[in-house]
């Protein structure tokens, strides 16, 4: 990715487009799904995937999660709809299953090679009069990534990087010999003659009487079955009913924010203001200029000319800075100069301007979350309850319009539709049930007139019950409605039975020994040529491509017979042709550039489908949809 970026980005808005992809990249948010890690299980709700050492915490991916996507500018209702945050977690689950089988070999990235290649990086990212500090610097304000998180995951990648380069490496060596084998193979020219045995001119077939299509008929019932059809009444629960049934006091909401006192606790901030300069001479010119009276952004601007440098104020806990950095700044008092200071971006040169004292959040102004909190768990246990009583009740005998009207269910009717679901005009009527349309299909069919299904559970937590409100039983077409139908079948079949019979009897002719001139004659037909043709074309008709496979395993002059469509074709192969190609041709320089850029994605595949195997993942589904799922389940 890193290789692509400095190769592709050029100009203009794509150079930033990039360098976005380029952060999300080093965050691990790679948007894939090659291993199809997930299952669901049973995964804590402190975590949003667990698997063998790898655990993904609920604060730790929301808080990247959210960022991601107010910088993308989608809502996380639309991003979970779409799939994309299961395709982020995927992604992060992939990035830390190859940080963890390259440190198994002893893959560690150095800070000076960091600091080489963040240059690199940002090289081609850097426009007129702008330096590669200036790129890295907007981007980390553009992007809201602290310095620690970034350089982090820079490392992280890198050494991620290192490792698949590693796993790759031996896929890219095609041989030139090689190559010319394949581009031979893949090339390889036949010449074939033949004549064609179609069915409709078959003779001396049975008549298509009475008695015989009666019989046919019988044997072939099946094909003219109509479908048992039914109708249902789907009633639906959802969480909405409930929410205005369930009441939250004070007193409940005291209780736990003092259970859960310590995570309402802050801790120390420090607002600082800072730049980072490419030059060690340059920093420690403008901490002169600060102490002797003048800010650190016109400072910056004296010194470089340039006011990109300097990123601004910012407040930060310690956790969101580099150890270098954190440690000097959180030992300072207000106002000191602190630097300058090198990290793998640079030398830093840092005012501290304010400090926030650790705290804790009062009750009044964390009491409307937890009010949420309670409400949406309060609810989702009386949706459960609610749904088991309906169960009960139905089971009971109770009449569903009963408990429809007690409750408030929302009703759907569905008629006459068979087992997939299609009615008479062949339009899926539970298409908008997707994943659920299955179970809701066989609870419509396994049970008898008039009964109600169990409760069942979707996939978007709402619950249904199905009752049977009608059942048209399986019939057939009766036979004198089918009969043309089935005339028209029989002597189709009579005349391909026959036709079968004429190649045999030609196949058994050529291998003989007869000519195909002869042979062909005998059955009042005549020689085609085929001629030029290639494995990886498309062939010209009646040939059919599994025919041009059997024309390329056979060697040269046996007799062939091949099924096309509605008939035989009689062949022999008459000419086979390899190409003439020397090992350092073009043609054969383009396979192994080709060859190359494939097969290490094919290697690549492999092994992650195999990590995929032995890690396990689990994710959570039920925390990814009460923090990005939507809130209306209403249909």
């Amino acid at each position: 990715m890193l290789r692509a970026l400095r190769d592709g980005a050029k100009t203009g808005i794509l150079k930033y487009f990039l360098l976005g992809l380029l952060v999300l990249a080093a965050g691990g948010l790679v948007l894939t799904d090659v291993g199809g890690f997930f299952s669901g299980g049973g995964v804590s709700n402190n975590f949003v995937a667990k698997g063998k050492n790898i655990k993904i915490s609920t604060m730790e991916f929301d808080r990247s999660m959210r960022r991601m996507l107010a910088r993308q500018g989608i809502s996380a209702e639309e991003a979970y709809n779409l799939g994309f945050v299961n395709q982020v977690l995927s992604g992060e689950v992939q990035t830390q299953i190859m940080s963890r089988e390259a440190s198994k070999i002893g893959i560690v990235v150095g800070d000076e090679i960091i600091m080489d290649n963040l240059a690199k990086m940002a090289e081609p990212f850097a426009q007129e009069g702008q330096s590669k500090k200036d790129v890295i610097s907007t981007m980390l304000r553009n992007q809201g990534i602290s310095e620690n998180e970034f350089i982090a995951s820079v490392r992280q990648e890198m050494g991620n990087n290192l490792f698949r380069s590693a796993l790759v490496s031996g896929a890219e060596n095609l041989s030139p010999a090689m190559a010319r084998d394949l581009y031979q193979y893949q090339n390889e020219i036949r010449d074939v003659r033949g004549f064609t045995l179609m069915n409709k001119y078959a003779k001396d077939i049975e008549d298509a009487t009475d008695e015989n299509l009666q019989a046919f008929y019988e044997t072939n019932k099946n094909d003219f079955l109509i479908s048992e059809k039914r109708s249902i009444t789907l009633a639906t629960l959802k969480k909405e009913m409930l929410a205005d049934k369930v009441e939250i006091t004070d007193e409940e909401l005291r209780q736990v924010y003092d259970d859960e006192l310590e995570s309402y606790k802050r801790p120390e901030r420090r607002k600082v203001q800072q730049a980072i300069l490419d030059r060690q001479t340059d920093a420690q010119d403008i901490v002169k200029r600060i102490n002797n009276g003048s800010s650190l952004k016109k400072a910056v601007n004296r010194v470089t000319g340039n006011e990109s440098p300097y990123l601004g104020e910012n407040e930060f806990e310690r956790s969101g800075m580099l150890e270098d950095v954190a440690e000097p700044v959180f030992n300072a008092d207000a106002n000191d100069v602190i630097g300058p200071l090198q990290t793998a971006l640079g030398w830093h040169v840092i005012v501290l301007k304010s400090i926030t004292e650790p705290y804790t959040q009062s009750f009044d102004e964390v009491k409307a979350d937890i009010k949420d909190a309670l409400l949406q768990n309060a609810v989702e246990e009386s949706l459960i309850e609610t749904a088991n009583m309906i169960d009960d009740r139905l089971a009971g005998g109770e009449e569903l319009e009963s408990v429809v009207a007690e409750i408030g269910l929302t009703t759907q009717s569905y008629k006459n539709f068979n087992q997939a679901g299609m009615n008479d005009s062949a339009t899926d009527l539970f298409s908008d049930y997707q994943g659920d349309r299955a179970q809701i299909l066989e609870a419509a069919f396994d049970f008898d007139l008039g009964e109600a299904s169990p409760v069942l559970e979707l996939a978007d937590g709402r619950y249904v019950t199905v009752r049977v409100d009608n059942i048209t039983e399986k019939t057939y077409t009766p036979f004198d409605e089918a009969k043309n139908v089935l005339a028209t079948r029989w002597t189709a079949e009579q005349k391909a039975i026959a036709n079968k019979k004429r190649a045999n009897d030609a196949l058994a002719a050529l291998k003989s020994g007869e000519s195909l001139e002869a042979v062909a004659k005998n059955f009042g037909a005549r020689v085609e040529t085929f001629n030029n043709l290639k494995r990886a074309s498309t062939p010209p008709s009646p040939l059919t491509l599994p025919a041009l496979r059997k024309i390329y395993d056979a060697p040269k002059d046996e007799s062939l017979q091949l099924a096309i469509q509605d008939g035989y074709l009689m062949a022999q192969v008459t000419d086979i042709e390899l190409p003439e190609v020397s090992a350092d041709s073009a043609e054969v320089k383009t396979l192994v550039e080709e060859t190359q850029e494939i097969l290490p994605q094919e290697t690549m595949a492999q092994f992650i489908n195999t990590m995929g195997e032995r890690y396990k993942v689990q994710v959570n589904d039920r925390v990814l949809k009460q923090l990005y799922g939507a809130s209306d389940n209403s249909r």
